[in-house]
């Protein structure tokens, strides 16, 4: 799972090489996933029974995420002429250029051109580098989803729907519970007491949990040698972004 101190000191290399090219750049905070850590991928935390029933569901599942970025924003509110030039220094014109397969054919590309290109660059060695340490752990993430069909989990959801019918509603998965409430936010503490008080006397959350974790530990033994190379890759880039902040 790659730190977040990673993507502190790529941005703060993308900023050194725009300012070099006389350009602002905005403040970037590193990404923030408050999921927890189960076993060896982040799950969504348990929506616990006295939770709903006081506030509801919890903002990070009812307010949708922004989906502009500061680096966007900051771009957008640049006059036409500026805007160009301020992509063109930060993608550079190589196009996706560097290309890497990965873990069950998995191919995936970027370019190594402008301000991003030499930060990663200059922090995993390579632009492949980088892809290899980013998508392994995000393959690994991904496995998680295959826990949906796990007989014990399809099972888990079965009841949970006929615990959410008897209470009235009829929604088949606790995302399908977030998505009523959204739409009707006079019956969140409802929906969500329902859904947190059917969760727990199906066990789905735990089940689902013990499935993701059994999963991702088969895809991990099953692709070990680039996961191992992964991980190599990622301690030497924690190496050299701590260098870093020393000489700076």
């Amino acid at each position: 799972m790659r730190a977040a101190a990673l993507d502190v000191a790529e941005n703060q290399l993308i900023a050194q090489c725009m300012r070099r090219a006389g350009l602002s750049y905005p403040d970037v905070p590193p990404p923030r996933d408050d999921r927890p850590v189960v076993g060896l991928v982040r799950a969504s935390a348990p929506l616990r029974v006295e939770d709903a029933r006081r506030e509801g569901y919890p903002d990070s599942v009812m307010i949708a995420a922004s989906r502009q970025g500061p680096v966007e924003a900051h771009a957008d509110a640049l006059p036409p002429e500026s805007r160009e030039r301020f992509h063109e220094v930060l993608r550079g014109d190589t196009g996706t250029d560097v290309r890497v397969t990965l873990a069950g054919g998995f191919e995936t590309a970027a370019s190594s051109g402008g301000c991003v290109g030499s930060a990663r660059k200059e922090l995993y060695g390579s632009v492949a580098n980088f892809l290899t340490v980013f998508y392994t752990a995000e393959l690994a993430q991904r496995q998680a989803s295959g826990a949906d069909r796990d007989q014990e989990v399809v099972a888990a959801y079965e009841s949970y729907a006929q615990c959410m019918g008897v209470k009235g509603h009829r929604v088949a998965a606790p995302a399908e519970a977030i998505a009523l409430a959204k739409k009707h936010p006079s019956e969140e503490v409802a929906l969500a007491t329902a859904d947190a008080e059917c969760r727990a006397a199906t066990r789905l959350h735990e089940l689902r949990e013990a499935a993701a974790d059994r999963i991702v530990r088969r895809w991990l033994a099953d692709n070990e040698g680039t996961v191992v190379q992964a991980h190599a890759l990622l301690v030497e880039a924690q190496r050299i972004s701590l260098s870093s902040n020393h000489k700076r």
